[in-house]
């Protein structure tokens, strides 16, 4: 259509007009900035109230939260979903993986276009003293620059998925060590309120055969130090014991002063005989590497491509004294001197890092797996020997310096090692088991999660299921 500006000040009225149009035309397609302010305080109180029951009327039930009963206490199982849940980690973890999705959305759009207007006025001109010459430009990204950019932020928001994968799998077992942890320092403490008991009910004949004059007072003297060495450890056990309730409180994400009530259990799992061939399709530290290398391989084609230049078209239309002219720009950089040298080199460089490092990885995760079998083994064999063979030594000697004592023949010095070799042999058999089954637990996480179909193992012999 032709192009002509009135005469006079109307000629300007329709320019401002015009360029007041196409400012209110980008502004409505603009976000608006909306301040969110951080409130600490408020979260204070969601963090505060988590896993607690809600308040109701008398006779109503209210131990239950979610699809979980707290009233009974959490098991190992609900624990893992709870910190699935709230685990701090793993929540901005996962808000790091939507910042990648969101990039991946809105990756390979067209550049904006750009709209120019020269207005010029000629000071000592003829009849038509304006010029004015407007245009439109875009940008052909004819280089399909874009499409690998798109790939690559979709291959980004899935490594970062990966990557969300591996930790929270890595959460998992780490609740499932700090639990076996708390449960055998309740196993610990238990066996040393047993030892306490049988100390008690020996004092009592050792005060009577002291008051007899058939034992020496240092003879009973030690008895008496025994207990009071045993209440120790019992109260420092009890003390390690609510470190280790804290610390699996923290992995859930719950407050220290939340009230719900854990079950005490040893962690079910399941060992899996994986050949390092197949461990790049099962460990989730591995499938990371994996993800994390196919963005570096995507990065590599990407600066590449960015070599190859788009093409900048800048149609316009114009009126220069009294002509109506119609204007076509073409702009394309020659890639002859930059070509993007460095970009391709660093990200060239990159690639190497990351093949290295995902090699590194799978170095380590099958050094790490054979250390921790080692480990699994030597434990489950000096747990099977404490409790099939020093334990029920231990068991006769304390029942045959019982059977002496009801004899009227006190050895004060076997009663009381007897009684001393029991208890440690209680806490050594807790120790070794503790230790297998953190041994298990690192095998667990470095090949990932079990196939149900495999067979378990289990510290206690037992077959279980699979988690």
């Amino acid at each position: 259509m032709p192009f002509a500006l009135p005469p006079g000040r109307h000629r300007r009225r329709a320019i401002l007009a015009s360029l007041s149009l196409l400012w209110a035309l980008s502004q409505g397609a603009c976000q608006k900035y909306e301040r969110r302010p951080l409130d600490l305080d408020g979260h204070r109180g969601d963090f505060l109230s988590r896993l607690t029951p809600p308040d109701g009327p008398a006779g109503d039930d209210t131990s239950s939260t979610g699809d979980f009963e707290v009233s009974d206490g959490l098991s190992l199982a609900e624990a893992e979903v709870v910190a699935l849940v709230y685990n701090a980690d793993l929540r901005v973890a996962r808000l790091e993986a939507g910042v990648a999705k969101a990039t991946a959305e809105e990756t390979g759009r067209w550049d904006d276009p750009t709209i120019g207007v020269d207005v010029t006025r000629v000071l000592q001109g003829g009849p038509n003293p304006w010029k004015v010459l407007t245009n439109i430009g875009l940008t052909l990204p004819i280089s399909g620059r874009l499409r690998i950019e798109q790939e690559r932020a979709g291959l980004e928001h899935a490594a970062q998925v990966a990557r969300v994968a591996e930790a929270e799998w890595r959460t998992r077992m780490s609740l499932r060590r700090a639990w076996a942890h708390w449960s055998s320092l309740h196993e610990t403490a238990e066996a040393d309120r047993g030892f306490i008991e049988r100390l008690d009910r020996v004092l009592t004949a050792v005060d009577a055969l002291e008051r007899a004059n058939e034992i020496t007072r240092a003879e009973a003297r030690l008895f008496r130090i025994e207990r009071a060495q045993a209440a120790a450890s019992l109260s420092a056990t009890m003390a390690q014991r609510q470190q280790a309730d804290l610390d699996v409180r923290h992995l859930m994400g719950v407050a220290p002063t939340a009230a719900v009530a854990m079950q005490p259990e040893w962690p079910t799992h399941v060992e899996r005989d994986v050949p390092p061939q197949a461990l790049a399709q099962t460990s989730p530290a591995l499938l990371a590497a994996r993800a994390e290398y196919e963005v570096a391989e995507r990065s590599l084609e990407l600066e590449i491509r960015k070599q190859y230049p788009d093409l900048f078209v800048a149609p316009g239309f114009g009126r220069e004294d009294g002509d109506d002219q119609v204007l076509l720009n073409l702009l394309s950089p020659v890639p002859i001197v930059n070509a993007n040298r460095r970009g391709i080199a660093e990200a060239r460089a990159n690639r190497e890092a990351v093949r290295a490092r995902a090699e590194g990885r799978l170095e380590d995760v099958i050094s790490r797996l054979a250390a921790a079998r080692v480990r699994a083994d030597a434990s489950a064999e000096r747990r099977r020997l404490m409790e099939t063979q020093v334990l029920p030594l231990v068991e006769a000697q304390l029942e045959d310096a019982r059977r002496t004592a009801e004899l009227g023949e006190v050895d004060v010095l076997v009663l009381l090692e007897s009684l001393r070799r029991q208890a440690d042999a209680r806490r050594r058999a807790i120790e070794a088991r503790l230790d297998e089954t953190r041994a298990l637990i690192d095998c667990l996480e470095l090949t990932g999660p079990a196939a149900p179909t495999d067979s378990d193992r289990t510290p206690d012999t037992h077959a279980r299921r699979n988690p």
